[in-house]
């Protein structure tokens, strides 16, 4: 049996299992990588089944009137929704057209298969031409491709074209782990600007160290649904998760397969915990999004989904990367490059 006591508090032999002493398997003893960061007990969301973007998501393609609505751009953070389908209330798991505009779809490129556009991850459009992502969603990966104003993945037939630009440059984080998950960011830079339109926005990003209140955000993407084999989403996704305490996002996630002893990093955010609504498969990348405290219905990005146990679990948040511990680099980078960092302030 691969389990043993650890650690060992009783006064004798006969006390090694009691109310002091546990019996666990092996790789979660508080002495084991797995059981103080986790590393390979993480369902990492994003999917490598996928196998391309084109024909993994759900046909379904609504019908669409064509509004005359003018492309104007004030800031980051605004969202323009657009009613095109009656189907799609406010309250929906669909975003309504624009509603999201800073959210964007990750391609990779299969070059050695089938030479076609593969859907990888979801992120968000910080700058013109920069992309906020999480590192996860890179690795191992060299041909990138970015689409902005995306919303039904299966029709042509929407109000204004999406945007597709090349990748010059990915940025993943220096202290990034792959294993545990820590410091899951990265950047992507783009050869050329997009194009700002009704689908097409930025974010702002908060400043450093915020410290995040109790509030209920959003997350947007086109992941997987919850169900064990559940389809990719055609249309752009949300859902609306509570931020959950790093005390009782640890509580909840110690109880899970990672463990008593494991050690949750600076570096990751809670959101969720309520059954049937998470994050899951596919959606790695994409951005949860948060109301700017008396910003007149501006959002700004708290997290960027990282990981979780299982997906849409009762009483098991989701995990993402903490956006505003990583403002500082973020700014730094865009500077060593000579872009202006003053598109996602506020």
């Amino acid at each position: 049996m691969a389990s043993f006591f650890a650690p060992l508090w009783g006064r004798d032999e006969s006390s090694k299992v009691g109310a002091l002493c546990q019996c666990v398997p092996s790789n979660l003893c508080a002495d084991n990588d797995a059981a103080v960061n986790g590393q390979g007990l993480f369902d990492i969301r994003v999917d490598k089944t996928c196998p391309n973007f084109e024909i993994c998501c759900e046909n379904h393609i609504p019908e669409l009137s064509l509004p005359n609505v003018p492309a104007t751009y004030s800031g980051c953070g605004y969202q323009n929704p657009i009613r095109v389908n009656p189907r799609i209330m406010s309250d929906s798991k669909y975003a309504e057209y624009g509603e999201l505009p800073w959210t964007v779809v990750i391609l990779v490129r299969d070059i050695a298969k089938t030479d076609r556009n593969m859907y990888k991850c979801g992120g968000s459009l910080i700058h013109p031409q920069v992309v906020l992502t999480a590192a996860h969603c890179l690795l191992n990966k060299k041909v990138f491709k970015v689409r902005a104003g995306e919303w039904n993945t299966k029709s042509k037939e929407e109000p204004f074209p999406h945007q597709d630009r090349s990748v010059l440059e990915a940025l993943l984080h220096p202290n990034f782990h792959s294993g545990s998950l820590r410091n899951d960011i990265a950047l992507l830079f783009l050869t050329d600007p997009l194009i700002f339109h009704v689908n097409i926005g930025l974010i702002c990003l908060p400043p450093q160290h915020l410290q995040l209140e109790e509030a209920v955000c959003t997350v947007g993407g086109w992941g997987k649904d919850h169900l064990k084999k559940g389809k990719y989403s055609a249309i752009l996704k949300k859902v609306n998760l509570p931020l959950v305490s790093k005390e009782k996002c640890v509580a909840a996630l110690r109880k899970t397969r990672l463990g008593a002893f494991y050690k949750f990093h600076k570096s990751f955010i809670c959101a969720g915990g309520e059954s049937n609504k998470d994050t899951c498969k596919g959606d790695g990348g994409s951005p949860l999004v948060c109301l700017i405290p008396d910003g007149k219905d501006r959002f700004f990005q708290a997290g960027i989904v990282s990981w979780g146990i299982g997906c849409g679990e009762n009483d098991v948040p989701g995990v993402y990367a903490n956006v505003a511990l990583f403002s500082e680099w973020i700014d730094d980078e865009l500077n060593v490059r000579n872009f202006d960092n003053s598109f996602y302030k506020y």
